[in-house]
């Protein structure tokens, strides 16, 4: 059963009789049924709206296309939705090419209702564990890693911002500081069932791409052979990700201002307004206030999106989380397969990271597919990052490009980074590491300087992920 919302089912078969009868089997359950004869309409409505089940036909009279032909079409229009067929067909070359198609199950007709029931009923509960497991891998993975004080404050607005039901939400952030990672983070939090539609602001104009905002009418342009639903149609309740908001051009924005404001759209070609139910989330790497004093953004729709703010600090305002975003990326893309080298970690804190957490995800991949042995060494950091020969003097750059057997950091402090990195970040296992106590480990952690007072706080929450 999916939590806390409505199941919604559809039923697509030429039998009318059939059809009236699929309510009935759901009634007690107060599920959403709804029920067409005729392939074009369950096509349409799996454009307009979100199914969790499908039942299909294989055959419909008086249509060429078969059902496989509907699957393939609906698979296209909505990935995430579970499809049972439901058919009389005893051909087992089509069998075997129905079960192969990636359909979740098949039902023989004539077919009882009670089957019918309890294969949604599995289904349903299926899709439940399904999203329980992405939510949960969501929580321990995709979401920030990082347990500083900059990272500790991220996470809380990210909660506020989902727990509160906030309509209209603004995230900034310097580009691959990871704005989409917090957009579906706040969205799943929101509800794990919600899906979020992505539109990159800087790419709408006038026609085509104004229609992927908006919708169109068949006729609205050349090619526009149909209606379309626009994102905010399409959200039903859900969110909108307005990504990189400050490149939307200002003719544009004062469009997007009235939907915002009025929870309306106009389809391209079309003069009537629909009412459309959605919360925003928009997302920029531009200074939006210094841009509203330039006149290059909106002030009324600066207000309006930035209901609730929040902030993405760069990596290099957080370099202390960089031993854990290693170990993440370590083990998460790689397996734990590879190792890296406290020295190397060291190299890594040394650099001012102008591509953030994205850039160091690059330059990890690169250093693992160089390095020897699975061991990641100040040689691979160096090669993955030739402007660190700049931050040495020449006798340092000697030792750190030439034989790799130094750096300017004390063998006391090589041996707490060490443990931090053998304990993933934690700081209270890397004081067991150290056979010390927390309070021995933060003071000589802060004498070293991988912690300072600002932070303080951050070491004591102990707090790793979301």
């Amino acid at each position: 059963m999916i939590k806390d919302r409505t199941p919604k089912i559809l039923a697509l078969d030429d039998d009318a009789t059939w059809l009236e009868q699929i309510p009935l089997v759901f009634e007690d359950l107060g599920f959403e049924i709804h029920s067409y004869a005729n392939i074009d309409q369950g096509l349409i409505a799996i454009e307009n709206i979100f199914y969790d089940v499908v039942l299909l036909d294989l055959n419909f009279v008086g249509d060429r296309r078969t059902g496989l032909d509907v699957f393939r079409r609906i698979m296209a229009k909505d990935s995430e939705v579970d499809v049972i067929i439901i058919s009389g067909e005893t051909d087992p070359k089509r069998l075997i090419e129905i079960m192969n198609s990636g359909i979740t199950h098949f039902i023989p007709k004539p077919a009882n209702l009670s089957e019918i029931r309890e294969a949604v009923l599995s289904t349903l509960k299926k899709r439940q564990l399904r999203r329980d497991a992405i939510l949960s891998t969501s929580k321990k993975g995709t979401l920030l890693v990082g347990s500083s004080a900059s990272v500790i404050k991220l996470k809380s607005d990210i909660h506020q911002a989902a727990k509160m039901g906030i309509k209209d939400i603004l995230i900034q952030g310097e580009t691959g500081t990871g704005k989409e990672v917090v957009a579906r983070s706040i969205a799943e939090l929101a509800d794990s069932a919600t899906r979020l539609f992505p539109v990159h602001c800087g790419a709408i104009n006038d026609g085509i791409a104004e229609s992927e905002l908006f919708g169109h009418v068949k006729g609205a342009f050349t090619g526009a052979d149909r209606d379309r639903i626009g994102a905010f149609e399409a959200a039903q309740g859900g969110f909108v990700f307005l990504d990189e908001i400050g490149d939307m051009p200002m003719h544009q924005q004062a469009k997007l201002l009235r939907v915002l404001q009025e929870r309306k759209v106009q389809r391209v070609g079309s003069t009537e307004e629909r009412h459309v139910s959605f919360k925003s989330i928009s997302a920029t790497h531009v200074n939006l206030e210094n841009a509203v004093m330039d006149k290059k953004f909106r002030e009324d729709l600066y207000y309006r999106i930035a209901k609730f703010s929040i902030r993405i600090p760069p990596l290099r305002e957080r370099l202390e989380d960089i031993p854990e975003l290693v170990v993440f990326f370590l083990s998460s893309r790689f397996k734990n397969e590879y190792t890296i080298t406290p020295q190397a970690i060291d190299l890594l804190f040394s650099y001012h990271w102008p591509g953030n957490v994205r850039q160091l995800e690059s330059v990890i991949e690169m250093m693992v597919y160089r390095c020897d042995n699975k061991v990641i060494r100040e040689k691979d950091v160096c090669q993955a990052i030739p402007d660190l020969s700049k931050l040495f003097t020449p006798k340092q750059a000697l030792h750190v490009m030439g034989k790799f057997g130094h750096t300017p950091i004390s063998q006391e402090r090589k041996r707490f980074q060490k443990a931090l990195v053998d304990s993933s970040g934690d700081r209270t296992k890397a004081a067991q590491i150290l056979n010390m106590s927390r309070a021995t480990f933060f003071r000589r952690a802060k004498e070293l300087g991988l912690v300072n007072e600002r932070r303080k706080h951050a070491f004591h929450a102990g707090d790793k992920a979301l």
